[in-house]
């Protein structure tokens, strides 16, 4: 969703995994593109049980780039409509039977242990931007480090107001992937702010329309705009400690 990924990896080995997860990447745009839903789900399955990619890195490592590399041969003009529109649909139901095949299987918050208060995180689309593939990633990755993550999609704006006025929530990330999605985004924000219950609401802006230098993007009257994955994970776990401090009702 964010404007950069933040593939989890340990430094040392930093060349050697991102070979095998660009490969890995490449073998699952191919079989989208194709059409290969049983062998990109089987791929996507052994990377979720290999150590190097595993469920800390199967979306910043594999999904993402496969996902890019769908966007960039469309751009290229490499690919027809057709495969694109498959491989992106194929992406999509990936996305959901992953997250699935994680939560029966006890995945979901492994690496952290819940605390006595959850703040409120909701993720969101912009409003009219259709392109909900990074807003999905986000929302897996930290429901993924156990947090309890609420989402909505581009055409739910109302239910986002909604949402915010009768339960108010702490952080609410919003995902962007066009400039043409940036226009009344602002509005938007403002309208998110008002009807929020929580005065302290954080809104973060994020996604593939954000582009630097980020001080452009002031207008957006957001808290923080253009994090990566792990950067919204550290504002997330500060914001928390925050709220075991002083706590809002």
């Amino acid at each position: 969703m964010m404007h950069q990924d933040g593939a989890i990896r340990d430094d040392r080995d930093c060349g050697k995994k991102d070979t095998c997860s660009t490969k890995d990447a490449t073998a699952l745009y191919e079989a989208v593109l194709c059409g290969n839903y049983a062998q990109a789900l089987n791929l996507c399955r052994n990377a979720l049980a290999r150590p190097d990619i595993g469920a800390h890195g199967i979306y910043t490592a594999l999904m993402l780039p496969a996902i890019r590399m769908v966007g960039q041969a469309w751009a290229d003009d490499s690919v027809s409509f057709g495969q694109t529109s498959l491989g992106f649909s194929l992406l999509h139901r990936l996305l959901d039977r992953l997250a699935q095949d994680m939560a029966s299987n006890g995945l979901s918050g492994v690496d952290r242990k819940l605390q006595a208060v959850q703040q409120r995180i909701m993720v969101a689309v912009a409003p009219g931007d259709s392109h909900s593939f990074g807003a999905m990633i986000l929302t897996q990755e930290l429901r993924l480090r156990g947090w309890f993550v609420t989402f909505y999609d581009h055409s739910q704006s109302d239910a986002v107001i909604a949402a915010l006025a009768e339960q108010g929530f702490d952080t609410l990330a919003i995902s962007v992937s066009c400039d043409e999605s940036l226009v009344g985004l602002a509005d938007f924000v403002t309208t998110c702010r008002v009807a929020n219950r929580n005065p302290q609401l954080e809104i973060l802006i994020g996604g593939a329309a954000i582009q630097a230098p980020l001080g452009q993007y002031g207008f957006l009257q957001a808290d923080k705009v253009g994090l990566n994955i792990e950067e919204v994970v550290n504002v997330l776990s500060s914001r928390e400690a925050d709220l075991q401090r002083d706590k809002w009702n």
